[in-house]
């Protein structure tokens, strides 16, 4: 094939090329045009579908309007009002403003454009085909604007092979008009899909109102407030405790100045800052607003708009880390609320021997022997008590697990309530244990230290000699002592008295490896990562046996831990069973 000479596209190809960019299924029609409404100052959108959107997308709003003119120009090629200068472009305040997404739009579709100016009667109605205006009539409207195109995709068949069917379709619209209705809480939105409404979101006081309107109202009344500023920077929404967790991120909601956005960075700072609370297949419920100053946000990137970019990303992400971190720290997310005085029964009570049982405020139970026997929290001396532990003995509180059945496999603690049957890891229980406690003792200085007899040298791979250095001071704190540094070796002189029995060099070198394992998008600080190591390398193994006593003890410190369901890793520790259940498949009726 000979080159050919360079020359000037016709303009129905450019449009064409344009609306390839713009306009990738219905939802990004229907996006164009809602976002045109709400710039136009709109206090209504009525958005109606038919087959999915393919046969048909009309948007309507009460906006501001346009004149015949202004009808003229909107239907060409980089003609906007939301830009006049060059500085303009620096700082976008709007949501639509390219100027090519309604000829784009026009172009692949059957379109009718009317609207009418606010304080006028007469209105301005164009139909035409192709990106091509066919008609143009005055005729009586109402204030406002109603764009409506026909058979998507038309006039380039290819195009609507890429589609999905009506039902996926409909579904990332709906997304889509959720998520702005999710920023928009102070405009109504109705939505209809072949005649039958689908979506519809009045006007609302507040965020959880909108969210309640939406996703039900008894899941708004349980999300959390997240409000946080940092100068210009602030973040406020809400979010679900980690009980609402979902199996997917449909639920996560991110909007910058008005903006619902994707943003990968920030929806994993997200999910980062539950990760102590979540496993990791589960994911967040989240509307959280991000306001900044428009400078420092590029919206411009992309020609959905769908993406941004930050001038300064990390800034952004902490200050998100830090507020959903200081919204989950409440009481409620992590401790459930219990019955009577905060106690639970142990299993096999009938309902006279639970009323007549003494619960006593240190969680003592006093009952029929013969059903108190053996679930009593009948604690041994002080010092058989911190022979596993490491640690002063405190008062027994009752347990949010109810009371100890016994061990399973040397691995797994049983413990049952009246209502559910618990297995928790004895491990990672231990391990959230320990790291509340010495994250604690960490306020009164740093942690008691074992000092080697023979000080050892360790050979650090390429790189991590520097970082370790770097990390020294916090290594300290933690009873590590470092010294001696010489290229990629480091000499090793004390480590943190809870893992004296390790072998020194291959402890510090796994410490290096976990620490500085890569955590795409985690902020989370050194201190905690290091102390996560820490309390791992100090707990109970699987397969280690314990005493009656012990494991009561353990299930005890669990349960008044900030976060008693995960490991610091995110790992689960407690597996549940509903004895109602149980007797449900074994046909009891009692």
């Amino acid at each position: 094939m000979s080159p050919s000479r360079i020359r000037r596209l016709p303009d129905h190809l450019v449009n064409k090329i344009a609306a390839g960019e713009v306009v990738e299924r219905p939802a990004s029609v229907v996006k164009e045009l809602v976002e045109n409404a709400l710039d136009a100052a709109c206090t209504q959108v009525t958005v109606d579908l038919r087959d999915a959107g393919r046969a048909l997308i009309r948007v309507t709003d009460d906006g501001v309007g346009m004149s015949s003119d202004e009808v003229d120009l909107a239907l060409l090629r980089h003609a906007t009002s939301k830009l006049a200068t060059d500085a303009d472009l620096d700082a976008i305040t709007t949501l639509g403003f390219r100027g090519e997404a309604l000829p784009a739009i026009c172009a692949v579709t059957r379109f009718s454009v009317l609207s009418c100016p606010r304080g006028a009667h007469t209105g301005t109605l164009v139909r035409g085909e192709g990106g091509t205006v066919n008609e143009k009539l005055l005729v009586a409207a109402p204030a406002g604007t109603a764009v409506e195109t026909q058979d998507l995709f038309f006039n380039t068949p290819a195009r609507l092979k890429f589609m999905k069917s009506a039902q996926s379709e409909v579904a990332a619209a709906l997304r889509l008009l959720e998520a702005i209705a999710l920023a928009h809480q102070d405009v109504h939105f109705r939505v209809s899909h072949n005649g039958r409404p689908a979506l519809g979101a009045p006007r609302a006081r507040s965020l959880r109102d909108r969210i309640g309107t939406l996703w039900g109202f008894e899941r708004a009344g349980k999300l959390l407030e997240v409000e946080r500023k940092d100068g210009p920077l602030a973040v406020s929404g809400l979010i679900a405790p980690p009980q609402l967790a979902r199996g997917n991120r449909d639920e996560i909601v991110l909007i910058v100045n008005g903006r619902p956005v994707r943003d990968t960075q920030l929806s994993q700072t997200l999910i980062e800052a539950y990760r102590p609370l979540l496993a990791r297949d589960q994911f967040p419920i989240a509307v959280l607003h991000l306001e900044l100053p428009p400078q420092e946000v590029d919206v411009n990137v992309h020609p959905t708009k769908a993406w941004v970019r930050f001038r300064s990303p990390r800034q952004i992400q902490e200050i998100l880390y830090r507020a959903v971190k200081d919204a989950l720290q409440q009481a409620q997310v992590v401790q459930p609320q219990r019955g009577l005085a905060g106690a639970i029964a142990p299993a096999g009570l009938t309902a006279p021997e639970r009323e007549s049982a003494d619960w006593g405020s240190a969680g003592a139970i006093s009952g029929p022997p013969h059903l108190t026997e053996g679930l009593t929290p009948d604690m041994p001396s002080p010092d058989a008590q911190t022979r596993l532990f490491h640690e002063p003995p405190a008062r027994f509180t009752t347990a949010n697990f109810g009371a100890v059945i016994g061990q399973l496999q040397d691995t797994f603690i049983v413990a049952a309530s009246d209502e559910e049957i618990f297995f928790l890891d004895q491990h990672v229980a231990h391990e959230r244990v320990l790291f509340e406690r010495l994250l604690g003792e960490l306020d009164a200085g740093p942690l008691a230290s074992q000092e080697l007899l023979f000080p050892q040298p360790v050979e650090l791979g390429a790189g991590q000699a520097g970082l370790v250095q770097e990390w020294a001071e916090t290594l300290e704190g933690l009873g590590f002592r470092l010294e001696g540094w010489s290229g990629a070796t480091v000499v090793l002189r004390a480590v943190p008295a809870l893992l004296r029995g390790q072998e020194p060099r291959r402890l510090i070198e796994a410490l290096v490896e976990d620490v500085n394992r890569p955590r795409k998008g985690e902020p989370v600080p050194l201190l905690h990562r290091a102390l996560s190591f820490v309390a791992c390398h100090a707990a109970i193994k699987a397969h280690a046996p314990l005493q009656r006593e012990e494991m009561a003890r353990l299930i005890a410190d669990l349960a008044v831990t900030k976060t008693p369901y995960f490991c610091p890793h995110g790992r689960p520790i407690v597996s549940r069973l509903s004895l109602r259940d149980i007797k449900r498949e074994l046909g009891r009726t009692w």
